[in-house]
């Protein structure tokens, strides 16, 4: 069956309403013949046959519409972009061969835009991400290497008691590599939605204690005080492993005297690292507990690193909190968990 002139031009003018871009035809002196969408917001007014462009288009995108219908007309078809509103569209303009009459197609690239930002923004978290690793590894390694290359060498005069304090320093900072690289497998595990946690009794001060004693001569400038019969709920393991990154923090970053204090909040647990540094920037708080704050001036190549990332994403999977604050001088660092009803 042949469809009447009619029905074509119903036909043509519901599949024109139907596609994603805006599709305006205009004749040869840019006065509007056809629009696919006339309630679209690309349009400041709403188009009507027999309009100009001007009655259509203002300041930028007037401009960026007409340069393209005499580009058309010249070349056959030209395109760019323009911003309307909050939206950035590529127009294309083609000419016809059949009429002197030009198609301008109107693209949405909003959406597309920002997810290429966010694919970029991903790959400079990357990079950001790989930075901050090479530089926490780079410091604890190279001692590691250097002392164990001086204490290899045969030749190399040294007594018993600089020998001792070598191996002690070396196996600090070897244990500083475990913990880095036990911090990137949390990372790796909470990325991909595989991080399990127990959730058991958890006295907090046996626990901040053997996190003390493992981190050598360093802990023996950290003083514990509170109520040592207080339990927290959660799991263990991860609990240290937030410990160690907040003494860690406090004794790479703060200064003497760095201390742990446990004590009880209504239906919560605390532990409380302190440490008389200067704290945290102003510019720096917002983004603290985020992956990759710089440690210097913003923009520095600098990072604070993994460390408080990994506490605060343990902290919440155990039901718990990690936060920060400034009393009396002091820089304080404190992770919540559940108290044990025992």
């Amino acid at each position: 069956m042949k469809l009447s002139k009619r029905d074509e031009s119903s036909t043509y003018r519901e599949v024109l309403s139907n596609l994603p871009e805006v599709i305006l035809q205009v004749d040869s002196g840019g006065q509007v013949t056809e629009v696919s969408r006339p309630d679209t917001s690309v349009f400041s007014r709403i188009p009507e046959p027999g309009q100009s462009l001007a009655d259509l288009f203002d300041g930028e995108t007037l401009e960026l519409v007409k340069h393209l219908v005499e580009t058309a007309g010249n070349d056959g078809a030209a395109d760019g972009e323009v911003e309307i509103g909050s939206g950035l569209y590529k127009v294309v303009a083609i000419q016809l061969r059949t009429t002197p009459r030009v198609l301008l197609y109107f693209q949405d690239f909003t959406v597309r835009r920002r997810a290429e930002h966010a694919v970029m923004e991903i790959v400079r978290d990357k990079s950001s991400f790989l930075e901050a690793v090479s530089h926490q590894l780079r410091a604890p390694l190279t001692a590691v290497v250097a002392y164990a290359d001086m204490l290899s060498r045969p030749d190399t005069e040294l007594d018993d008691a600089t020998r001792a304090a070598m191996v002690e320093h070396m196996t600090d900072r070897a244990w500083d590599l475990a913990g880095i690289v036990e911090d990137l497998l949390a990372i790796a595990r909470t990325e991909i939605g595989d991080m399990r946690v127990v959730s058991l009794p958890v006295n907090l001060t046996a626990n901040a204690s053997q996190v003390i004693e493992s981190i050598g001569d360093r802990g023996a400038k950290v003083m514990i005080t509170g109520d040592k019969g207080i339990t927290g709920v959660g799991d263990p393991a991860r609990f240290r492993q937030i410990v160690r990154n907040l003494l860690s923090n406090a004794l790479l970053h703060g200064a003497e005297p760095v201390s742990v204090e446990v004590s009880a909040d209504g239906k919560r647990a605390v532990l409380a690292v302190r440490d008389r540094g200067p704290g945290v920037p102003t510019w720096m708080e917002d983004g603290l507990f985020s992956r990759f704050v710089a440690r210097g001036e913003p923009g520095s190549p600098e990072r604070m690193g993994m460390g408080l990332l990994v506490a605060t994403e343990l902290a919440n999977l155990m039901g718990g909190q990690l936060t920060y604050s400034r009393e009396h001088g002091m820089t304080v660092f404190r992770v919540w968990m559940p108290l044990h009803q025992g």
